[in-house]
């Protein structure tokens, strides 16, 4: 997913002093490939009079631009990018140079200032010729492809609250005015029903490609054949109903009703956050435990923001203040790309389905230990009714065994070294944080300033 990013070179308006300066201009605009090579751009000739503003606004519009970069390579009429702003009614980015031959600070000031005047949300980034600066344009750009994209999109929610947790509701009306995301609710019962009326032969096909290519199944007590043929029924009939419905997204309940009255949701919850099943490759379609619509948008969000990788939905299990490292457990799935090696890329061999911890219904859970590496965590937490989000950066790292047997056996689990420490449980407003694997940071970050919401970084 490529940003369509429109590019407003704010110049000089004395035809003078626009002479004078022209060369600095053109040296600044043969180094904007880098923008090029990252969004689709529409890029005219620099802005220099009124005259001109609505030529670009209406071709904008029609390029259907996600986002506005106004670059000011040398000082340009700030009521130019005021009047841009203002009818483009897009994310804003203000790009200036720091040479102190040009006046591009003094124009990014002046336009910058403008737009606070008028009350017009924005970020600044200078000297764009900085790696870490152009991180930081290149952040904007694609969370604001994100929002984009997020607009008009349906949250499917399968049952009611789980088990008591609050902070996994949430107001529709509050999504839709700052997210433009819409949640519809369904029941579970839909889910049996349809789960129960599959062929033989579809979920044969499903069960038997997945046995194949788990790391084990070990049935005991209530985990047996028939619950494990359930439960990739429910799979099927989940991935159903979101077509059916046009759901982008999914939570579903499951504790108790689906748990103790049918069976837990866990391959639904693998298989649903993955790209791949007995079918061949299909599109990832984020899947959240116990309903959590909160939790599920996070996942969305972080799903798009890396490029379409999948995200987990853990709980917050145990901290080790002597190591500085966080266990984090999933009630009985994970999505198997967490477990990807050189040997398997699919993650699925790591895992091994068992006994469930819980649940009369019977069903496994899929249990393992997330690979190494680099993970970006989040979450959207409310305080007093306002959103805000909890954003981490961290690093996976290998369990030793005392670790492992801390946590039930059944869980998948992941132990990351990250920036947080006590000070995060006096803070985080949930049990459940989400992990992404790369690092969307800066992303994560420039999102939450588009729709005007609080951050806190660790």
């Amino acid at each position: 997913m490529r940003t369509r990013l429109a590019i407003a070179t704010i110049a000089e308006s004395r035809d003078d002093f626009y002479a004078l300066r022209k060369p600095l201009i053109e040296q600044e605009l043969s180094d904007l490939d880098w923008l090029l090579d990252e969004f689709d751009c529409y890029h005219p000739e620099p802005i220099r009079s009124a005259a001109q503003i609505r030529g670009f606004v209406e071709a904008a519009q029609t390029f259907r631009a996600q986002a506005l970069l106004v670059h000011i390579p040398i000082w340009g009429d700030p009521i130019f990018t005021v009047k841009l702003a203002v009818q483009l009614r897009l994310p804003t980015l203000l790009m200036a140079n720091d040479l102190p031959t040009t006046s591009s600070i003094v124009g990014l000031l002046g336009a910058g200032g403008a737009l606070d005047n008028v009350g017009i949300p924005h970020s600044r980034v200078i000297n764009y010729s900085e790696p870490a600066n152009r991180r930081l344009v290149l952040a904007f750009g694609r969370a604001a492809g994100v929002l984009d994209a997020l607009r008009g999109q349906t949250l499917g929610l399968f049952g009611g609250r789980s088990l008591g947790i609050l902070t996994a509701g949430a107001d529709a009306a509050q999504w839709l005015r700052l997210f433009g995301v819409d949640i519809e609710y369904i029941d579970q019962l839909e889910i049996k029903l349809l789960a129960k009326s599959l062929s033989k032969d579809e979920v044969q096909e499903q069960a038997v490609w997945l046995a194949a290519r788990l790391g084990g199944m070990q049935f005991d007590g209530v985990f047996t054949s028939q619950a494990y043929e359930r439960q990739v029924r429910s799979y099927l009939a989940t991935r159903r109903l979101a077509e059916r419905h046009g759901f982008d997204f999914v939570g579903v309940k499951c504790q108790p009703e689906m748990s103790d009255g049918y069976v837990t949701q866990c391959v639904a919850h693998l298989l649903s956050n993955g790209d791949l099943d007995a079918a061949g490759g299909k599109p990832l379609r984020v899947h959240a435990c116990e309903s959590d619509a909160d939790g599920a948008l996070t996942m969305q969000i972080l799903h798009l923001l890396s490029g379409g990788r999948p995200a987990a939905l853990m709980d917050v299990r145990w901290y080790d203040s002597a190591r500085k490292l966080w266990t984090l457990a999933n009630c009985g799935a994970v999505p198997a790309a967490f477990f990807a090696t050189d040997a398997d890329p699919s993650g699925l061999s790591a895992l091994t389905i068992r006994q469930h911890a819980f649940g009369q219904g019977g069903g496994g859970a899929l249990a393992g230990v997330v690979a190494n590496g680099p993970v970006s965590m989040a979450r959207l937490c409310r305080k007093d009714g306002r959103y805000w989000m909890a954003i981490l950066s961290g690093e996976v790292v290998p369990a030793r065994e005392e670790d492992l047997q801390r946590i039930t056996p059944a869980f998948p689990k992941a132990f990351v070294r990250t920036a947080a420490g006590m000070d995060f449980l006096q803070e985080f407003g949930s049990n459940h944080i989400h992990l992404v694997r790369g690092d969307v940071v800066e992303e994560l970050k420039a999102f939450c300033r588009m729709v005007g919401i609080e951050y806190r970084e660790w």
